[in-house]
């Protein structure tokens, strides 16, 4: 099973090259394409299954040992993040081949979903932390080519902003990883665990753990680098737009939870009131940004923000309550986003227009399509027995458990508006006055958003078993000496 892990970075890595390779020939790349995607899905699936035991597995590349070489490493959070990134990327090109019509179809997309799929999953794997540097890099660049492929001026001055502020996020990285370096003398996260835990007060390696806090921030859409999701949400198309909601944000929490569980396990404790500043602040902007807008995507864009608030409240708590409901949210809101994104893209193929006051009166006109996203929006407003209750329940329990009042009770009262906003927003979208005449969708189109809207139900029905299974996540991640045991192993 060691030997499975360089799958997950070689498979995407061919695929885009043969893909690309094949630019001319769109049938054939796409069965290229769908063919690895599948294969990708299925070994991460194995993978998942088999660390459920309780396994670690680790992987060296070359003969450098610990914790000089370069290490994969698969824990219950990693086979849990590639089995939600595999399918939910999956998916949503299996989408991408209806919604882009033969007149405009991107010939580069399958090559740089394969390549944001290989970063993706690298980050995932990594252990150390300049190759999560170098894996960030991989899939920021796809990002980049998947915001502007379609060359229309208003994406790429999305693109151009998107790029300059993570330019400025990797030189940060940069910087980050020669402090600490110049600090303990290594990068790897484990000998970093051990390190790090044996100082004291050290204001260098706080300010270094903060400036890794700032930088995952941009890549997780957490105030105050937040910005450049509601533009990118609107501009991208719609298969991009849920990959960034459903995956993307989703590989800068996972950087901060292992700096928080693993590296700076001390450090987090000095500016945990910051962290709780950041995360309330995330719901306040996601709530009151959803209010003025007519834009569906743009106010699924700041929908996506408020609920990284509650997610990055969930990691500032500290405690094991909260990282184990940190978990079960992020579970749930990556398919949540993704199948409701794929919803408004399939009523922006069949009324061509994505403003609110257009597309009214859709419950009469596409019953089937109006059921689902009414499934979604009642699972984000936290309607039980969805999963969007749950994961925000979790959440109130773990803080108001972990002392956190004041706080709870005021991301609580926000939730309150985010239940405004979702039940209006559905209103205007289902019964409103909407003077559009519709097309037809493909099939396929549909098949996909049910089977992501099918999670928001199963999730909620088997809500315990979800909870239990991010309870092992969070006990395995919250002892880093098990993480540090599979690594110890490769000398």
């Amino acid at each position: 099973m060691n030997n499975l892990l360089p799958i997950f970075v070689v498979l995407p890595l061919i695929t885009g090259i043969v893909t690309y390779l094949l630019v001319g020939k769109l049938r054939i790349q796409e069965k290229i394409s769908f063919a690895s995607l599948f294969i990708n899905f299925m070994l991460s699936a194995i993978l998942f299954f088999d660390i459920m035991k309780g396994n670690i597995y680790t992987h060296q590349m070359g003969l450098w040992p610990f914790p000089y070489g370069i290490i994969l490493i698969a824990d219950k959070l990693s086979s849990t993040m590639l089995c939600i990134s595999s399918s939910i990327i999956g998916i949503c090109v299996l989408y991408s081949k209806s919604y882009f019509t033969k007149e405009n179809n991107l010939k580069i997309f399958q090559p740089l979903i394969h390549f944001l799929l290989m970063g993706i999953q690298g980050c995932f794997l990594t252990g150390d932390l300049f190759n999560l540097f170098v894996f960030f890099e991989v899939l920021l660049i796809s990002t980049y080519a998947l915001l502007a492929c379609y060359h229309s001026l208003e994406q790429l001055e999305m693109s151009f902003k998107f790029t300059c502020i993570n330019l400025v996020a990797s030189a940060f990285f940069l910087a980050g990883i020669s402090f600490i370096y110049a600090q303990v003398g290594t990068v790897n996260m484990a000998d970093l665990s051990i390190k790090l835990s044996t100082l004291d007060y050290n204001p260098m390696i706080i300010i270094t753990a903060l400036i890794f806090v700032l930088v995952f921030s941009v890549k997780g859409a957490i105030f105050p680098m937040h910005l450049w999701l509601p533009s990118a949400h609107s501009t991208a198309h719609t298969p991009v737009s849920a990959i960034l909601a459903g995956v993307l944000v989703k590989v800068g929490i996972y950087a901060i939870i292992r700096c928080q569980t693993l590296i700076f396990i001390k450090q987090f404790f000095y500016f945990q009131h910051v962290l709780l500043f950041f995360a309330i602040l995330t719901i306040f902007i996601g709530a009151f940004g959803t209010l003025p807008q007519k834009n569906l995507k743009r106010i699924l864009a700041y929908s996506t923000i408020n609920q990284l608030g509650f997610i990055s409240l969930g990691i500032a708590f500290l405690s094991p309550p909260a990282l184990t409901a940190t978990i079960f949210f992020i579970v749930v809101h990556s398919y949540l986003k993704s199948s409701v994104l794929l919803a408004a893209g399939i009523n922006y193929k069949i009324t061509g227009t994505e403003n609110l006051d257009e597309m009214g009166g859709l419950m009469k006109k596409t019953p089937f399509l109006s059921i689902l996203m009414l499934i979604s929006f009642l699972s984000l407003a936290g309607i039980p027995p969805l999963n969007g209750f749950f994961a925000k329940i979790f959440i109130f329990q773990a803080g108001f458990s972990s002392g956190f009042t004041l706080i709870t009770s005021l991301a609580l009262i926000l939730g309150i508006i985010s239940l405004f906003y979702n039940f209006k927003t559905y209103q205007r979208m289902a019964w409103g006055e909407g003077k559009n005449n519709l097309k037809k969708a493909p099939p396929t189109m549909y098949i996909c958003v049910t089977i992501l809207t099918f999670f928001a139900v199963v999730f909620g029905i088997g809500a315990t078993w979800l909870y239990d299974w991010a309870s092992m996540v969070s006990e395995q991640i919250s002892n880093p000496q098990f993480y540090i045991n599979a690594m110890k192993t490769l000398t």
